[in-house]
């Protein structure tokens, strides 16, 4: 029956982090600010109160948990709902189940490892790999990546990649980047690292690479970490850019926060995705008979 399989999936998630040291945290789903990320749109909604307020649904607690990671510095984790407006696609719904969490005084390999530990309590793997994004892109596309936007235009078209003059580099990465994904993960989980500075999100860089790695298993992306950057100034550098043409607030609280934000690593995983690997459901929609 997988209602109870369900249950007992998210207990033994809930269970390994507590008997790591994680607390467990619960904050709000409305958020006076939205998430800023540069790929994901948040879901605006009419609150009526006197003033007619404007919250957000978050995409996932990052706002809010750094904001008890900078006061209270101790290991977190938490189980919620998250909602993300346009995901719409048989591993994509507006709406699903997010754990999210962060490790005081680690780097990202630490959670690669943690991840690695947590499969196997789930029985999904044994065991993983680790390769760079650089490694990916010419094992399964057959392309020589490059952050040179004009290098890597060319190493398209010497490999009969066709494309708009006008598409950027970002544009063109993310098309071969889906085609890789699909390869990713089939014989055990990949982890993949050394994302280009460019796609660096709110991770720390190190000699032109962002700390940062994305979990496929069976070509379906499972969860997204990196070593969280913690310079107030870089973060708003790059929440200004992230906004651009964007009707997005930024949250100043948050920035604030980055002045007592301690070095941390991060992680969310999409359960829903890791349930129906674990039980052989093929996707969301198949997932609604059962749990919804």
């Amino acid at each position: 029956m997988f209602l109870k399989e369900y249950e007992n999936f998210i207990d033994s998630i809930r269970y390994f982090f507590k008997s790591r040291g994680y607390i467990e945290v619960f904050t709000p789903i409305l958020q006076e600010y939205p998430n800023i990320d540069p790929n994901v749109e948040p879901i605006r909604v009419s609150v009526r109160t006197p003033d007619e307020k404007f919250l957000f649904l978050h995409t996932s607690p990052e706002i809010a948990m750094k904001k008890l990671l900078s006061k209270y510095k101790k290991d977190i984790f938490q189980i919620t709902k998250a909602f993300r407006d346009r995901e719409i696609g048989k591993w994509h719904n507006v709406e699903f189940t997010m754990l999210e969490w962060y490790k005081i005084g680690q780097d990202f390999n630490y959670l690669i490892q943690e991840i690695g530990e947590l499969l196997k309590v789930l029985e999904i793997a044994e065991s993983y790999e680790i390769i760079s994004v650089e490694h990916a892109f010419e094992e399964y596309a057959g392309i020589i990546l490059s952050e040179d936007e004009e290098i890597f235009k060319n190493n398209l078209l010497t490999y009969g990649y066709e494309f708009d003059d006008q598409e950027d580099w970002e544009t063109l990465f993310y098309r071969v980047y889906i085609e890789i994904e699909r390869k990713l993960g089939i014989k055990k989980p990949t982890f993949l690292v050394k994302y280009p500075k460019r796609l660096s999100a709110y991770a720390k860089i190190t000699e032109n690479y962002a700390e940062r790695f994305e979990l496929y298993i069976k070509g379906i992306e499972i969860a997204n970490g990196w070593t969280e950057e913690t310079s107030k100034e870089e973060i708003l550098k790059r929440m200004e850019v992230y906004r651009q043409n964007r009707d997005l607030p930024i949250d100043e609280d948050l920035i604030n926060a980055y002045e007592n934000m301690p070095p941390c690593a991060g992680c969310s995983i999409g359960l829903d995705r890791l349930f129906m690997i674990l039980k052989g459901i093929n996707g969301f929609k198949d997932i609604g008979k059962y749990l919804i």
